[in-house]
C-alpha cells in the first residue's frame, strides 16, 4: 500500500471498536435519484475525536483530534461536520449504493446504513401482441418497456382493477410481461402498467382487447304466451316467434319448420291467421360469421280448433227413487276430456255413479234423494272449455210415510177434521175409509156432531200416479162424557196417631185419572200410604200426626177435570217425648222449680213422683228449701184421655256442699333430682274436680309426672330442678271453688359437672390460680388433688411459684350434703421453661453456588416453634428450600446467588420468643468465564499489559500461560518488550481455593513491526504518530 501507516492506524482503531454501540445512522432520504445529495446522521448525534466514515471497504473521510482526512477519490464530493460525526455526499452515481460504516475509537462506536442509488424511470411504452382475438381460443400477451430507470417493480391494471395471477394469467420476466391464456369477453380492458422505483413511477398508455365471442345464452320467445290452462293455439291467431343471443359481431339468423329451412333470416318469424296444419315444430339457428360459432333453440307449436258447442240430456224415463238413470253429454268441435259437476262441485266415480269409457255418459244406479241438484258437463280440449245449460234433475218418489193429524179424543157432540199427508213427488191423491167403509176422498175429512156411536177406526190411502204405488196410515178416535163432581169422604171412626185410616173420592162423568193433594201439594204412594188401583181411594196404614193437614182429590178426562172442597185431617196421639225442665244440681238452703212438657193432642194431664211416691199434680212441682235428702230421683207421668196412652219421664237430682279449703301438702322426703317425689291436695267439701298449677299455669300429666285418679296426688316419678317453681292445687264443685296457697318447689340436686376455670400453661417462677364451679342445690364443697394427693379445699386453688415439678394433673372434686353425691373434674397444667437462648449454626461445609447446605437454630429452654427470616422477612418452604418436621433445621437444596442475606431464627412458647443474632450468609461460587482485558495487537519493542478478572466468591488466584507454558501469576501479566516471538495465545486460568472449581480464558496477541519513530508508552500516542506520519505523505 501507499500509506502503510495509514493501515497500521486502520487496524488499531478496528481493534477499538469491536463493541456494538447504542447509535444508528439515518440518511437524509433513502432511496435516492441519481445526481441527488444525501446526509448521513449519527443518531443520537455525538462527536467522535477518533474514527472514520467508510463504503464498503474504502475509507472515506478519518477523522482524529483537531484534523481529518478525505480519500482522494471522495475529495470534492463529500464534507464531514466534526461537532455532530454527520457526512454529506452530493452528485451520487449508481455506483454510490452499498455499505456505508462510521467507526469510532473515542468514543467507542459502531453503526452502519445501507443507501440505494437509483436512475429515474422514464418512457414507460405496453406492446401487445394483437388486439383482435377470438374468445377461449386465443392468447392474450403484454410486453411493458422503459428508457431508462433501475430498481423497478411492476403493476399491472385491467380498467381500475389490478390484474392478480392466476391459472389463466402470468406475470413473467419480473413481473414485466403479462400472459392472458384463453382470453374471455371479460378480458378486454383497457389494460396499462405501472412501474416504481422508490424514487419515481410511470404509467403506460392503455392498451384494449377486441374480443370476439358467441352467440351464447340463445333464448326463444314466442307471442303471445298461451293462455294460462291451455297447450296449443286456437285456428286464425296471430304468433310472432322472436330470437336473441349475445355475440360480437352481431349473429345472424335462420329459422326452420319440422327440419326444413324457411325463407326468413331475420330475429323474428311471424305466423298469420294460423291452421292445424301449421303444427309442429319451429326452430331458430345462430350463427356468428368470425367464431363460426353456432346456436340453436326449437319449441314446438300446436294449432287446434275451439268447441262450439256442448248439451246434457236425459237418456229414458224419468228419475225415480232406487231405480237407474242416464244423462248424456253431447259436443261439437275436438273433445280432449269431459268432466261432469252437480251443484258446482265435480262429480267423481263411486258405487253408484258410472262414465262411459268417453266420459259423454253418466248412469246414477241406484238414484237417491242426495242426487237432486243442479247437473252440468263441460268438455275441454287444448285451446278451449264450454260448459252445457243446466240441467235440474228433481228425483221422483211415494208416497212415503202418510200421517194422518187430528185428535185422539173428542167430547160428545164436537165436530173433528182428519188431515192427511204424505212425502211423494209428485204429491199424491188421498181416500178415507171408516171402519173398513170408504167415507171421502181428498186430503181433509170432517165428521159431523159426534155421538158414541163414532168412537173407531178412520184409515186414510195415499196413491202416486208417476211411481204407481200406495200407502196406507189408520187412526183411532175415541169419544168421552166430562166430569161433572169430585168430593172426598172418611171411611170409619176417629183419627189416632198409629192406626189405619182410609179416604175415598166419590165422581160422575168418564174418569180416566184421579190425583190426591195435601195442602195443595201432590200425594204419592210411599211406605205408609196406599192408593187404590183407580186411585179413588188413599188408605194410611199407620196414620201419624205428621199427616195433619188439609186433602183434596182431583178427577180428570182428557177434555175436563174437577177438583174436591179441602177435608182437614187432625191426628190424635201421644203423649209423647215428655221433658222435665230443671236444673241437675242445686245447693242445700235454695229452691228449685219443675216443669213436665210432652207432645200430645189433646195436651195431657201430670202427675210427679219422688223415690216412687206421688208429690203432686199439674206440669209445674216446686221444692225448697232444699236438704241433702231432698237428694233422688223425680218422675213425671203424662196421660191422653183420648188416646188412652200415658208417658213417663224420670231426673235425678243432686245436692251439693260448697268447697271451703284446699292446701298443698309433702308426702315423704325433701325433693333430690332424679328421685320420685309426691304433693297431695287437702281439701273440704264437695269436690268435683281438682286442677294442678305451677307458676299460675295449667299442669298436665307427661312422661315424668302422674295424677291420682281423683286428680288429688302429684307424682313427679324422677323430679328435676327444672321442676322448681309455686305449686298450687285447686279444687271445684259447679257453685264453688277454692285454690290452695303456693307451696315452693326447690329440687336438691347436683354437683353436676364441675368445670375448673384457669390457664392450662404456666411459666416457672409464676403462679397459677385454679377456681372451680359446680351447678348443685344446695352449693356444693370442695377439694382440690394434685396427682392424686389432696392438696387444698374450697373452691379457688393456688399453685405458688410453679417449678417444673408442679407439671401435672390438677383434680377438683364437688359435694353435695344433702343429696349426698360428689362430682370430679381434672385438668392438665403444663409448665414451660422460658426460652433464654437462639443461634444459627451452619452445619457441614461453608454455602457454595448450587450444592447442598444447611443451617441450624440452636435454643435453650421450652420451645414450642421455630420461624426462619431472611432480611427481615418470613421464610417459607420452596421447590429449593426445605425445613425440617419441628423446624429446627433450614435445608438448601441448592443454594442460588439470590439466597444470600441476613439469616435468623425465632424460637418460641406462649410466654416468651427469642430471635438470634443474624447470619449474613455469602454465597461461595466461582470462578465464572474469566475475562482478559489488552491489545489484541502489539508492536515489536513496546510491552503489553494484560489484566484478568472473574467473577468469584472468594476472589480467585490466578495464572497466565503463553502457548500452554505458564508464565506468570497474579491478575496482571506485562509481558516485557515484545517480539515476534511473542505472538501468540496468552491464556489466563483462574482458581477459586473454597469452591475448588478454576475457569480458562485465552487470547490471540498479534505483533507487528515498525519504522524508526521515537517509542511511546500508549496506545493513543502510536495511533497519533500514525496520523502524523500520514499528513507528512499526504
Amino acid at each position: 500500500m501507499e500509506y502503510p501507516l495509514v493501515w497500521v492506524l486502520i487496524l488499531v482503531l478496528l481493534n477499538f471498536t469491536t463493541d456494538v454501540s447504542g447509535q444508528v445512522v439515518v440518511p437524509s432520504m433513502n432511496p435516492l435519484a441519481v445526481g441527488s445529495n444525501v446526509t448521513l446522521n449519527l443518531v443520537p448525534q455525538s462527536p467522535i475525536n477518533i474514527g472514520t466514515w467508510s463504503y464498503e471497504t474504502t475509507i472515506i473521510v478519518l477523522f482524529y483530534p483537531n484534523g481529518s482526512s478525505v480519500s482522494k477519490s471522495y475529495q470534492g464530493r463529500v464534507s464531514f461536520n466534526r461537532s455532530s460525526s454527520e457526512l454529506s455526499i452530493s452528485s451520487l452515481q449508481l455506483n454510490d449504493s452499498g455499505l456505508y460504516t462510521v467507526q469510532g475509537m473515542e468514543p467507542v462506536l459502531y453503526a452502519v446504513v445501507t443507501l440505494s442509488v437509483r436512475e429515474p424511470i422514464s418512457n414507460v411504452t405496453l406492446r401487445a401482441n394483437a388486439t383482435d382475438l377470438v374468445e377461449l381460443n386465443d392468447t392474450a400477451m403484454f410486453t411493458c418497456s422503459i428508457s431508462s430507470g433501475t430498481s423497478l417493480s411492476y403493476r399491472w391494471l385491467n380498467g381500475s382493477s389490478e390484474v392478480i395471477a392466476s391459472d389463466r394469467v402470468w406475470l413473467g420476466g419480473g413481473n414485466s410481461t403479462l400472459t392472458i391464456v384463453s382470453v374471455t369477453r371479460y378480458d378486454e380492458g383497457p389494460f396499462r402498467c405501472e412501474v416504481i422505483n422508490g424514487i419515481s413511477n410511470g404509467t403506460s398508455q392503455p392498451i384494449g382487447l377486441n374480443v370476439r365471442y358467441g352467440p351464447s345464452n340463445l333464448t326463444m320467445m314466442v307471442v303471445p304466451e298461451m293462455t294460462i290452462g291451455h297447450t296449443a293455439y286456437k285456428t286464425g291467431s296471430d304468433i310472432t316467434l322472436s330470437c336473441s343471443a349475445q355475440s360480437k359481431p352481431a349473429e345472424s339468423y335462420k329459422w326452420g319448420f319440422n327440419g326444413t329451412f324457411l325463407n326468413e333470416q331475420s330475429p323474428q318469424l311471424s305466423l298469420q291467421n294460423i291452421r292445424e296444419n301449421q303444427t309442429g315444430s319451429y326452430a331458430c339457428l345462430a350463427h356468428n360469421n368470425v367464431t363460426l360459432q353456432v346456436a340453436s333453440m326449437t319449441t314446438m307449436i300446436k294449432i287446434v280448433e275451439p268447441i262450439s258447442a256442448v248439451s246434457l240430456n236425459r237418456d229414458g224415463k224419468p228419475p225415480i227413487l232406487d231405480q237407474s238413470f242416464t244423462l248424456r253429454c253431447e259436443v261439437t268441435g275436438p273433445v280432449n276430456y269431459i268432466i261432469w259437476l252437480m251443484n258446482g262441485q265435480l262429480i267423481s266415480l263411486n258405487n253408484r255413479t258410472f262414465f262411459s269409457t268417453d266420459n259423454n255418459t253418466m248412469v246414477i244406479n241406484p238414484i237417491q234423494f242426495s242426487d237432486n241438484g243442479e247437473y252440468l258437463c263441460e268438455a275441454f280440449n287444448a285451446v278451449s272449455n264450454l260448459t252445457s245449460i243446466a240441467y235440474n234433475h228433481v228425483v221422483n218418489f211415494g208416497p212415503e210415510r202418510p200421517a194422518i193429524t187430528s185428535p185422539d179424543i173428542a167430547m160428545r157432540g164436537h165436530i173433528v177434521t182428519f188431515n192427511c199427508s204424505a212425502s211423494s213427488q209428485p204429491p199424491s191423491q188421498f181416500s178415507w175409509f171408516f171402519n173398513g167403509s170408504q167415507m171421502a176422498a181428498g186430503s181433509v175429512y170432517e165428521t159431523g156432531p159426534l155421538t158414541l156411536a163414532n168412537h173407531g177406526e178412520y184409515t186414510c190411502v195415499a196413491f202416486n200416479n208417476i211411481t204407481g204405488r200406495n200407502s196406507t196410515v189408520s187412526k183411532m178416535l175415541t169419544i168421552i162424557v166430562p166430569v161433572t163432581m169430585a168430593m172426598v169422604k172418611v171411611m170409619g171412626s176417629q183419627l189416632i196417631a198409629d192406626y189405619m185410616f182410609a179416604m175415598t173420592c166419590e165422581t160422575t162423568g168418564t174418569i180416566y185419572s184421579i190425583h190426591w193433594m195435601r195442602n195443595g201439594w201432590p200425594l204419592y204412594a210411599d211406605n205408609r200410604r196406599d192408593i187404590s188401583m183407580d186411585n179413588n181411594t188413599l188408605t194410611f196404614n199407620s196414620v201419624q200426626n205428621s199427616d195433619n193437614g188439609d186433602y183434596q182429590c182431583s178427577a180428570y178426562n182428557p177434555l175436563s177435570n174437577m177438583t174436591s172442597p179441602e177435608y182437614r185431617l187432625i191426628v190424635n196421639y201421644g203423649p209423647e217425648r215428655p221433658v222435665i225442665m230443671s236444673p241437675d244440681i242445686a245447693m242445700t238452703g235454695h229452691i228449685v222449680t219443675f216443669k213436665c212438657s210432652a207432645s200430645s193432642q189433646p195436651p195431657s194431664q201430670f202427675s210427679w213422683f219422688f223415690n216412687g211416691s206421688q208429690v203432686a199434680t199439674g206440669s209445674e212441682f216446686e221444692m225448697g228449701p232444699l236438704t241433702l235428702a231432698n237428694h233422688g230421683e223425680y218422675n213425671c207421668v203424662a196421660f191422653n184421655n183420648i188416646t188412652g196412652r200415658n208417658n213417663t219421664v224420670s231426673k235425678i237430682f243432686t245436692i251439693i256442699v260448697p268447697v271451703t279449703t284446699s292446701t298443698v301438702k309433702v308426702i315423704g322426703a325433701q325433693p333430690i333430682a332424679d328421685y320420685m317425689f309426691t304433693l297431695t291436695c287437702e281439701t273440704s267439701g264437695t269436690i268435683y274436680s281438682i286442677q294442678w298449677m305451677r307458676n299460675g299455669w295449667p299442669l298436665y300429666a307427661s312422661n315424668r309426672t302422674d295424677f291420682s285418679m281423683d286428680n288429688n296426688t302429684l307424682i313427679f316419678n324422677s323430679i328435676q330442678h327444672s321442676d322448681n317453681g309455686d305449686y298450687q292445687c285447686s279444687a271445684s264443685n259447679p257453685f264453688s271453688n277454692m285454690t290452695s296457697p303456693y307451696y315452693k318447689l326447690i329440687v336438691n340436686y347436683g354437683p353436676e359437672m364441675p368445670i375448673i376455670t384457669g390457664p392450662a400453661l404456666g411459666e416457672t417462677g409464676h403462679s397459677v390460680t385454679l377456681n372451680c364451679s359446680a351447678s348443685s342445690q344446695p352449693l356444693s364443697q370442695f377439694s382440690w388433688f394434685f396427682n392424686g394427693s389432696q392438696v387444698a379445699t374450697g373452691s379457688k386453688y393456688d399453685t405458688g411459684p410453679l417449678t417444673l415439678a408442679s407439671h401435672g394433673e390438677y383434680t377438683c372434686v364437688a359435694f353435695n350434703n344433702i343429696t349426698v353425691r360428689n362430682s370430679t373434674v381434672s385438668k392438665m397444667l403444663t409448665v414451660v421453661a422460658t426460652v433464654t437462648m437462639t443461634m444459627v449454626k451452619v452445619i457441614g461445609a461453608q454455602p457454595i453456588l448450587n450444592e447442598r447446605f444447611s443451617l441450624t437454630c440452636g435454643t435453650s429452654g421450652t420451645v414450642y416453634s421455630i420461624q426462619w427470616m431472611r432480611n427481615g422477612w418470613p421464610l417459607f418452604a420452596s421447590n429449593r428450600t426445605d425445613f425440617s418436621m419441628n423446624n429446627n433445621t433450614l435445608t438448601f437444596n441448592s443454594v442460588q446467588h439470590s439466597d444470600k442475606g441476613d439469616y435468623q431464627c425465632s424460637a418460641s412458647n406462649p410466654f416468651s420468643n427469642m430471635t438470634s443474632p443474624y447470619y449474613k450468609m455469602i454465597i461461595n461460587y466461582g470462578p465464572e468465564m474469566p475475562i482478559i482485558t489488552g491489545p489484541a495487537l502489539g508492536e515489536t519493542g513496546h510491552g503489553v499489559t494484560f489484566n484478568c478478572s472473574a467473577s468469584s466468591q472468594p476472589l480467585s488466584q490466578f495464572s497466565w500461560f503463553f502457548n500452554g507454558f505458564q508464565v506468570a501469576t497474579a491478575s496482571e501479566y506485562d509481558t516485557g518488550p515484545l517480539t515476534l516471538a511473542s505472538q501468540g495465545e496468552y491464556t489466563c486460568m483462574a482458581f477459586n481455593n473454597v469452591t475448588g472449581i478454576n475457569s480458562t480464558a485465552s487470547k490471540m496477541l498479534t505483533v507487528v513491526g515498525h519504522s524508526p519513530a521515537p517509542p511511546f508508552q500508549s496506545r493513543v500516542g502510536l495511533m497519533l504518530t500514525a496520523l502524523l506520519a500520514l499528513s507528512l505523505c499526504l
